[in-house]
């Protein structure tokens, strides 16, 4: 079914809203499950910087789990925390079986540290607790939607991946501004996405070329 001439359009920076109710728009109204799951972990992530709710962001940021004599830090008079310094954190992309993830690794002296410790004087975090700081956030099957959007998708599922990148950024953003990001390192959506359009290419080459030399075969038979 051809796209309606008075329908909206996506606005030229859409939010999650935004992208929601145009993929209504172009599908009946209605949004599809896999879909749906990817928006609503994407939705998570964003409450990350917004909704009060305990996370491992805000367990990071927390000062009063900074190690203060390992960062040159004080409390005030008036029971407010000072930090000459801010601990440091290694940030690593990551597409696993469950989706895209972002993961926050802490350092002693110049080592990453992924491991459970409490009270340790070399850590600049008075309590790391991987099971509950390690994971920054997650979208859910991200890697398969990505695959899904080459063979069905549509602007709608497009905006959504996009909208996942600048979400992951922003999020990397606020953490180098409240902690001291060392490193961003791993896979992002972004080049994962070029990569897997770059397959699409290669596998669309190939098949050209396979139809232009069963057509040369043919030929040849006549």
């Amino acid at each position: 079914m051809s796209q309606s001439g008075n329908r909206s359009k996506l606005p030229a920076n859409p939010t999650l809203k935004d992208i929601n109710w145009y993929k209504k728009q172009i599908n009946w109204g209605d949004l599809p499950p896999f879909y749906h799951m990817v928006a609503q972990s994407l939705g998570e992530s964003e409450g990350l910087l917004t909704h009060g709710f305990d996370n491992a962001v805000k367990r990071i940021i927390d000062k009063r789990n900074w190690n203060l004599n390992q960062l040159g830090g004080h409390i005030d008079d008036n029971n407010i925390i000072h930090c000459d310094n801010k601990p440091r954190l290694a940030l690593y992309q990551v597409f696993t079986e469950r989706g895209f993830e972002l993961h926050a690794v802490p350092y002693a002296k110049d080592q990453e540290i992924d491991q459970y410790v409490k009270g340790n004087r070399l850590m600049e975090f008075n309590l790391w607790d991987p099971l509950n700081m390690r994971l920054i956030l997650r979208v859910n099957q991200l890697h398969k939607f990505i695959g899904f959007y080459f063979e069905h998708g549509d602007d709608a599922d497009f905006a959504l991946i996009l909208h996942a990148h600048k979400t992951v950024h922003n999020v990397i953003q606020f953490l180098q501004e409240h902690v001291h990001v060392v490193k961003v390192s791993g896979v992002s959506i972004r080049s994962f996405f070029d990569t897997q359009e770059r397959l699409v290419g290669e596998i669309d080459a190939d098949a050209l070329q396979l139809s232009a030399l069963k057509l040369g075969s043919s030929e040849q038979k006549k």
